[in-house]
């Protein structure tokens, strides 16, 4: 009881320091260094945020127009994905980074970030493939895959 009554204040202490300008552990931290103190260990580091997250990632085909738009190979930032594609840049889709940010796919590579996918697909990556590779495309099919910003 005494324990748990202490890691209680512990926490509520350190959310009521958030008003004061000093650094505040978020909440898993907080509950670590007070269980720590508790228990007389000493807190040598706090767990670190993932280098990424994982996402669905998916596979279109530039130039086809029944999967992209009326002008199938000009990407949301103006370039011609069909030309790049065939010249073996990596290319994908996403919403949630710039036009222009590469992104580290698991298993996959780095692949910059030249075209938008559809807002109900807010968090999802889709790495463009040839208009000749229907079938790669659909093999591809819907995956999970950890999905990182290059620095």
């Amino acid at each position: 009881m005494k324990k748990s009554l202490l890691l209680a204040i512990g926490i509520a202490g350190a959310f009521l320091w958030m008003g004061n300008g000093a650094v505040v552990l978020e909440p898993i931290a907080c509950i670590t260094a007070v269980s720590a103190a508790l228990s007389g260990k000493e807190v040598v580091s706090i767990e670190k945020k993932p280098a990424g997250m994982h996402r669905e990632v998916t596979a279109y085909n530039v130039g086809v127009r029944a999967q992209t738009s009326d002008t199938p190979c000009i990407g949301a930032g103006g370039h011609d994905l069909c030309e790049l594609v065939e010249r073996n840049v990596k290319v994908c889709a996403a919403n949630f980074v710039p036009l222009g940010t590469i992104l580290e796919i698991e298993g996959h590579g780095e692949f910059v970030v030249l075209d938008r996918l559809h807002k109900r697909f807010a968090h999802r990556v889709d790495i463009a493939m040839k208009e000749g590779e229907l079938m790669k495309a659909l093999t591809f099919g819907l995956q999970k895959r950890l999905v990182a910003v290059k620095d």
